[in-house]
């Protein structure tokens, strides 16, 4: 293959469909690319491939490593599926169709807020996904986008989302929780089919003619959108722009649970978006909402393990355990000692 400049650099971990790079051996020599099947078969090669190329004269990123990867947003990009951690480039806009397809050991994704649209079948089997921190820009997410993710247990939606297309979470069998903006303009059918644990009061029924065609979507998708309107402060923790001073005028519905048995403060916990403030006025103000365990027995603390908080610096457990005891209003002589075990 022939290079527009000699001596470019290309990223051996992708090259245009051919998501099984170690089948291939590559070498640049002035303006030559050679590409060399290592392995016996024939399986793989493409009529027309791209690659990714850099002159000389640029900022060239570091390929040594296999599992940490830069996405650009390009048309057509696919990341590698065996990538375990993903940044972002500031100049993503749209994350791709199919761009993060069977990455199966991508556990965490903070979409940045410059992105606006997530297309089909982005994230499709992303079986260890389990942390997505959505861009507070966000508009719209495409056919399948989420398709068996299945360890997603928590999607929180921004008031920008008009578009929400098929199947977007389908068989998101570990998602409990979300809610529908309630200003949104289209929403296809079974976004959250085989959600199972999302959909504790309501489930998807289908008639008999036709088994891909829910009768009962705009129900289902109305009971997402007023989920906890009994619960206004498990819904106020569910917001993007949770404040101390909305916890501080709720506090009073603090240890109230939902269907999950998961108080305001669980959902919190798995707010990608909360600070500590938040959590420190929730914790000084209702400490017992702490001792609290969901359906699997889980604590807001084990929740807040699992999540990724950037406002803690180190994440170590131990580090985690001793921010958040410090959190804890300080006990009288006569109270009960705290278990922190």
């Amino acid at each position: 293959m022939i290079l527009e400049h000699a001596n470019e650099a290309f990223d051996p971990r992708h090259i245009g469909g051919l998501r099984r790079t170690d089948k291939f051996r590559f070498s640049v020599k002035g303006r030559i690319l050679t590409i060399t099947r290592i392995d016996k078969g024939d399986e793989g090669w493409e009529s027309d491939f791209w690659l990714r190329a850099y002159l000389p004269t640029e900022d060239i990123p570091d390929f040594t490593s296999t599992v940490y990867y830069t996405y650009w947003g390009l048309d057509g990009e696919e990341v590698p599926d065996d990538t375990t951690e993903v940044n972002f480039h500031p100049s993503v806009t749209t994350i791709q169709a199919s761009a993060f397809r069977h990455c199966k050991s991508l556990v965490r994704v903070t979409i940045p807020d410059t992105a606006t649209h997530i297309e089909e079948e982005a994230f499709i089997r992303c079986v260890s996904l389990r942390f997505i921190r959505l861009s507070i820009n966000l508009v719209s997410i495409g056919n399948y986008a989420f398709y068996k993710c299945e360890s997603v247990e928590a999607v929180f939606l921004p008031p920008t989302v008009t578009h929400i297309h098929d199947r977007a979470f389908y068989h998101c069998t570990s998602l409990r929780i979300c809610i529908l903006p309630g200003t949104i303009d289209h929403i296809g059918d079974s976004v959250f089919y085989g959600c199972d644990r999302l959909l504790t009061t309501v489930n998807y029924e289908f008639d008999d003619e036709d088994e891909d065609d829910p009768i009962n979507n705009v129900e289902v998708n109305e009971w997402l959108m007023q989920r906890y309107a009994n619960l206004p402060f498990h819904q106020a923790c569910f917001s993007i722009s949770i404040t101390p001073q909305v916890i501080v005028h709720g506090i009073e519905r603090a240890t109230e649970v939902d269907d999950e048995q998961m108080t305001a403060l669980h959902i919190l916990c798995l707010n990608p978006h909360v600070t500590g403030d938040c959590i420190r006025t929730y914790l000084q103000l209702a400490p017992d909402a702490a001792e609290q365990q969901d359906l699997d027995g889980m604590t807001p603390f084990q929740r807040l393990c699992r999540n990724d908080m950037t406002f803690i610096d180190d994440r170590s457990f131990s580090s985690l355990m001793a921010w958040w005891y410090g959190c804890m209003p300080p006990q009288t002589e006569t109270g009960k000692k705290r278990k922190r075990g």
